[in-house]
């Protein structure tokens, strides 16, 4: 059987372009009941470790938006930010209430000559009530890469958060959809 060297090296440019992505994983441990409605579903503001200011914050932002304008496609009012710290909040209270919480870690730029490539990691949890362990996590990883000549840093770094936040509340949805 003879292979056609573009279909061989077809499979090599697909393999190294999707083979080595990084993967969004999700844990479910979730009784939650997605056909339930619920007025709504608090969400921490995230932990962003050495994260510039200029990613963190709007990555968040770009969250809650996302899950508030599709909001619809579940059986929640609205996404609330919950505007203290955790460590402020009575815990009877926040024992009562469905929420989410997450960080933001491991941002790296490595520069060379005609290019950056970015790095950045993300984990959500969603607590039931009742319950002191999230129930359902998920953890994205995302990276990108921008040519110096065709591009600039902080655009890159916009079009990153914003696919991290778009994966993030993605996964929330599909979580919250009967």
């Amino acid at each position: 059987m003879k292979i056609g060297k573009w279909r061989v090296l077809s499979f090599v440019m697909f393999v190294i372009l999707f083979g080595c992505a990084p993967v969004l994983v999700t844990k479910d441990y979730s009784q939650i009941d997605p056909k339930v409605e619920r007025d709504f579903l608090y969400i921490v503001p995230f932990d962003a470790t050495l994260v510039p200011p200029d990613f963190g914050d709007p990555i968040f932002n770009q969250f809650v938006d996302i899950l508030n304008a599709r909001r619809k496609q579940t059986k929640v009012g609205r996404f609330v930010i919950l505007k203290e710290e955790l460590k402020e909040v009575d815990p009877s209270w926040l024992m009562k209430q469905i929420y989410i919480s997450g960080d933001i870690w491991g941002y790296v730029e490595q520069s060379g000559c005609c290019s950056t490539e970015m790095k950045a990691k993300s984990r959500i949890y969603l607590y039931e009530p009742g319950r002191n362990a999230p129930t359902f996590e998920v953890f994205v990883p995302v990276e990108d890469y921008y040519e110096h000549d065709r591009s600039d840093t902080t655009f890159a770094r916009a079009r990153l958060g914003k696919k991290l936040a778009t994966d993030l509340a993605e996964a929330v949805i599909r979580k919250l959809t009967p």
